[in-house]
C-alpha cells in the first residue's frame, strides 16, 4: 500500500426531523458545545476543543425514524473514564427520562445505552481496564450490567 494508514473514526454525522429536539438533547443531556447552527440545515456539535465530533442534518418531517432492522448505523459510542463515570450517566439520564435501552458487560467495555429524541441509539462506556483484548480476543460477549449502584457508593467503597 502506497498510501498511510486511516487513524480513526473522527466524528458522526446523523440525521434527524427536529433540529430543536436534538439540539436539546445533545447540548442539554449529554453536555456538547454547538460549534455552528443553522435552523434550516443542522448543526455541529463538540465535547472538547474538536472543530465536531458529531454533527446533525435536518432531514423532512416524513423520514421513517430508525428501525431494529434495518441496513445502516447501529449505535454511536461516546467513552468516559470509567464504570463510575457510566453508573453517573446512567443515572442522569434516568432521572431525565431519557430512554435507556439497554447495559452491558462486553469483557472489553462496560456499556449502557441510550435513544436521542429521534431514536438514535447512543453507547456511553468505559473501557475494562482489566479485560486485556489482546490475549483474551474480543467475542460477542452481552451480559446485562447492573448500573443502579449509585456512582457516590462505588466510590465509598474504593
Amino acid at each position: 500500500m502506497d498510501i498511510k494508514g486511516i487513524i480513526g473514526v473522527k466524528h458522526v454525522v446523523l440525521k434527524v426531523r427536529d433540529l430543536e429536539k436534538a439540539r436539546q438533547f445533545y447540548c442539554g443531556v449529554l453536555g456538547m458545545k454547538l460549534g455552528q447552527w443553522d435552523p434550516e440545515r443542522g448543526m455541529f456539535l463538540r465535547f472538547n476543543d474538536y472543530h465536531h465530533d458529531i454533527a446533525i442534518f435536518k432531514t423532512g418531517p416524513d423520514a421513517d425514524p430508525p428501525k431494529k432492522n434495518q441496513v445502516g448505523l447501529v449505535h454511536v459510542a461516546l467513552l468516559v473514564d470509567s464504570l463510575e463515570t457510566v453508573k453517573a450517566w446512567y443515572a442522569r439520564c434516568k432521572s431525565l427520562g431519557v430512554p435507556i435501552v439497554g447495559t452491558a458487560d462486553h469483557a472489553v467495555t462496560n456499556s449502557m445505552y441510550i435513544e436521542d429524541p429521534e431514536g438514535n441509539v447512543l453507547e456511553i462506556y468505559c473501557e475494562a481496564k482489566e479485560y486485556d483484548w489482546h490475549t483474551q480476543g474480543m467475542g460477542f460477549i452481552n451480559k446485562p450490567i447492573n448500573l443502579e449502584t449509585p456512582p457516590e457508593a462505588v466510590a465509598a467503597r474504593s
